[in-house]
C-alpha cells in the first residue's frame, strides 16, 4: 500500500515522513508530531489534531520503526538511536528545522532529549499528554504482558478493524474511504511490533538517560489529561510534569477532561491553544 508521505532511508530500514506544507501567508515553523507507546499508524491518528493546523504550520509525522509505514529496525530502541533516526529522517525528507517537537506519551522522552542534546534545533516542545523521565519511576510492564502481546498479534487483524472502526478520526468522518482502509491495514501490520516492544524493554533506561540531564528552557504547551488509567498507575500524572519543568518560565500548562489521547479527544482546544501559544 503506498504511503502518503515519503520513504526515505535510514540505517537498516526504511522510514515514513508525512508532510504538508502551509500557505506562503502561514507560520512556517514545523512541527514534528510524535507518537506514543503503539500507536500503529502515527500519521492518521494525529490527523484529527493537524487538520486544524495545516494552514497555519508546516505539519510534519515521523513514523518510527515498527511504526505506520516505516519499515521494522533490529538497532537497539536506546533514546539516543530513536533521536538520530528521527534527525535523519528529516535530513533526508529535506525538512529543516528549527523544529517545534508535539509529543505524546513516551515520545516525550525523545522531544526533551532533543532539546538536551540539540537545543538550537528546538524551538518549542508542545506535550500531548506527554511524559517526562520520572513518570517512569511508578510505571511498570504489567504482568505477563509479553504473552498478552503475543496473543494480542494473532489477533491483530480482527483487532485492527475493530480500533479503527472506533477510532475518532474514523467516527467523525475525518479520514475518507482510502485513508480508512490504509489505516486499517497499517493497525492490523504494526499491532504490538518487535519495535514496539523493544522500546518499552528500553523505557526504564531512556527514562534515566534523559532524567540525568537538564530540564529544557525552551517554550513549552503541555496538554494534561484526566485518563483514569494513566492516573491508577501514576495517581501524580500531571503534578509530575509540572514539577519537572518548575524551573522553565516559558512552561504552560492546560488541563483537559478527557483521556490519554488528547489529540484525538480535544483537538479542537488543542489546535486553537497551539495558534495562540506561538
Amino acid at each position: 500500500m503506498k504511503a502518503p508521505g515519503k520513504m526515505v532511508k535510514v540505517n537498516d530500514t526504511y522510514m515514513h515522513v508525512f508532510s504538508i506544507s502551509p500557505s506562503i501567508k502561514a507560520i512556517h515553523t514545523p512541527i514534528v508530531f510524535l507518537a506514543g507507546s503503539g500507536t500503529e499508524c502515527p500519521t492518521y491518528d494525529f490527523k484529527p489534531l493537524w487538520n486544524l493546523l495545516k494552514e497555519q504550520f508546516h505539519i510534519i509525522v515521523v513514523e518510527r520503526p515498527g511504526y505506520g509505514w516505516s519499515g521494522q529496525s533490529n538497532h537497539p530502541r536506546d533514546i539516543n538511536t530513536i533521536l538520530e533516526e528521527t534527525r535523519e529522517a528529516l535530513r533526508q525528507a529535506d525538512i529543516t528545522g528549527p523544529f517545534i517537537p508535539a509529543a505524546h506519551s513516551l515520545s516525550g522522552l525523545e522531544a526533551i532529549y532533543w532539546a538536551q542534546k540539540y537545543p538550537a534545533e528546538v524551538a518549542a516542545i508542545i506535550g500531548l499528554d506527554m511524559a517526562v523521565p520520572q513518570v517512569y519511576r511508578f510505571m511498570e510492564t504489567p504482568k505477563y504482558f509479553s504473552l498478552l502481546a503475543r496473543f494480542g498479534h494473532l489477533l491483530r487483524r480482527p483487532l485492527a478493524t475493530v480500533m479503527v472502526k472506533n477510532h475518532p478520526a474514523v467516527k467523525d468522518n475525518i479520514l475518507d474511504k482510502t485513508e480508512r482502509a490504509a489505516m486499517e491495514f497499517i493497525t492490523s501490520k504494526q499491532l504490538l511490533s518487535k519495535n514496539m516492544m523493544d522500546e518499552i524493554d528500553h523505557v526504564k533506561e531512556n527514562a534515566a538517560k534523559v532524567e540525568r540531564g537538564k530540564c529544557p528552557q525552551v517554550p513549552l504547551l503541555c496538554f494534561l489529561s484526566n485518563d483514569k488509567a494513566n492516573l491508577k498507575r501514576v495517581p501524580a500524572w500531571g503534578q509530575i510534569q509540572r514539577d519537572y519543568f518548575f524551573s522553565n518560565e516559558n512552561a504552560h500548562f492546560i488541563d483537559l477532561t478527557c483521556g490519554h489521547y488528547v489529540h484525538r479527544e480535544s483537538p479542537d482546544i488543542i489546535a486553537e491553544s497551539i495558534i495562540q501559544f506561538w
